[in-house]
């Protein structure tokens, strides 16, 4: 069972991050194309050393193993202290079992909705010596259902402003290079579980947005992490601009942190039928708003071989899972974003394609997603010189007219040495409709 635990990023009274639409039906546009502002901070999100100073660790600096492993989950009880004589004994159960991921629980994101000031304004408090503790049980993430941030005014007149007592904590846990994700949302079946909150994959990132999700069938599981999603960078093509700005906290202190602005399906995401069909399903209407889906054992069909391009058939994926059981995700690899780079436009020009009874194919063996580091349509390849239309993309109307998702611009699929791999594609929880920015990974169980 796959448990949702982050709030949902949407117009909020606080946050400068917002969601938009990019490309609408409504506005006689030819797909439904979801948009993501980020600025900095907002909803169930990562800290970085580097969001203090610029020299300090980054998100590339953090093995992936501390934004996905076992975790032990704390429930703090209603006006208890969190303080070092309180967890102690908790905490002294994470270091004996060699577990990195700590997550305090005191339901306060589910009592208390983040559009009201109250969210803030009755926080839960870390108190300082909780500090030590951490540090002294080897804790690398420290998760919390609350936030941290204080509260700037815009008022002149009237100046009403927050100092969140918390500020502080983070500001030290982050000098003791402890990662922090803030706004979880206590929806925890048990208090021991793998918990996965994969950050956006920005490059030198010091915060990112996240989807934290805990599976406690895979506790204490040992694993191999193959990260395989293709990094943001300002590209000639996908509508996006990332960029670092400096912000300045209530008591003078300036803080650095990642911004982007990204319109459209490029980069690591996944496609809901949405995006090309009208009436196709949204991305809140796929089962557990598509964790469901997205997080599930794959079959890999390595074509790496081929010259670029060619045509994939029916014939060849037949020959590949030739007497292979079906898993519900096929990958196709072709290596097209490790041979020509995802900024050339030759990741057009000379991108593999399915032909149509590929399709059929995957269609008839009842794959529920189809995973990809090529653009899947032969016209793509046209895509940097015209502009091309809705009822053009043959294969992904075939795929989305059966229910079928995508899980697109993927790379370094030949890390895996394996037939088939479990894969993690999180998908940020936006209130869009047609598909999400996510962050991928291949697991392998050893």
């Amino acid at each position: 069972m796959i448990i949702d635990c982050s709030s949902r990023i949407e117009a909020n009274w606080n946050w400068k991050t917002s969601t938009f639409i990019s490309q609408s039906y409504n506005n006689n546009d030819e797909f439904q194309e979801f948009g993501l502002k980020w600025l900095g901070t907002g909803f169930t999100f990562i800290t970085t050393p580097k969001w203090l100073n610029k020299k300090y660790k980054n998100l590339d600096d953090f093995d992936l193993k501390y934004f996905c492993g076992s975790a032990n989950i704390i429930e703090i009880p209603k006006n208890q202290k969190i303080n070092r004589e309180f967890l102690e004994n908790k905490l002294r159960d994470l270091k004996n079992n060699n577990i990195n991921i700590c997550i305090l629980s005191t339901n306060h994101s589910k009592n208390i909705s983040n559009k009201h000031i109250e969210y803030w304004k009755y926080t839960p408090i870390i108190e300082e010596d909780v500090i030590e503790l951490l540090i002294e049980n080897s804790i690398k993430h420290l998760v919390i259902d609350f936030s941290c941030e204080s509260i700037k005014s815009n008022r002149e007149k009237d100046k009403i402003e927050f100092i969140n007592p918390n500020e502080k904590i983070k500001i030290e846990l982050l000098k003791n290079n402890i990662l922090i994700t803030e706004n979880f949302i206590s929806n925890q079946n048990s208090l021991k579980s793998f918990y996965i909150g994969l950050p956006i994959f920005i490059p030198e990132g010091s915060t990112s947005p996240t989807r934290p999700i805990l599976i406690d069938e895979w506790y204490k599981k040992k694993y191999k992490i193959f990260d395989v999603a293709t990094p943001l960078f300002n590209h000639w093509r996908w509508k996006l601009d990332i960029w670092e700005n400096e912000n300045e906290l209530i008591n003078g202190e300036k803080v650095t942190e990642s911004n982007f602005i990204f319109a459209g399906h490029g980069f690591n995401h996944c496609d809901a039928p949405r995006h090309m069909n009208r009436d196709g399903k949204s991305i809140q209407e796929l089962p557990n708003e598509g964790l469901d889906i997205f997080i599930n054992k794959a079959n890999i069909v390595d074509l790496s071989s081929n010259e670029l391009p060619f045509k994939i058939t029916r014939e060849m994926l037949e020959e590949k899972l030739k007497n292979k059981p079906r898993e519900k995700l096929i990958i196709i690899r072709s290596d097209l974003t490790n041979k020509v780079g995802y900024a050339s436009k030759e990741w057009h020009l000379k991108a593999p394609n399915l032909d149509i009874d590929a399709a059929n194919w995957i269609v008839e063996n009842k794959f529920i997603s189809v995973c990809l580091d090529f653009p899947q349509d032969y016209i793509a390849r046209e895509m940097p010189t015209r502009k091309v239309y809705n009822n053009e993309f043959i294969i992904h109307h075939k795929i989305f007219d059966n229910n079928i998702t995508f899980i697109e611009d993927l790379k370094d699929i030949g890390l895996i040495n394996r037939d088939t791999i479990q894969i993690c594609a999180v998908p940020l929880k936006m209130d869009c409709y047609d598909g999400a920015p996510m962050r991928t990974i291949a697991i392998d169980w050893e």
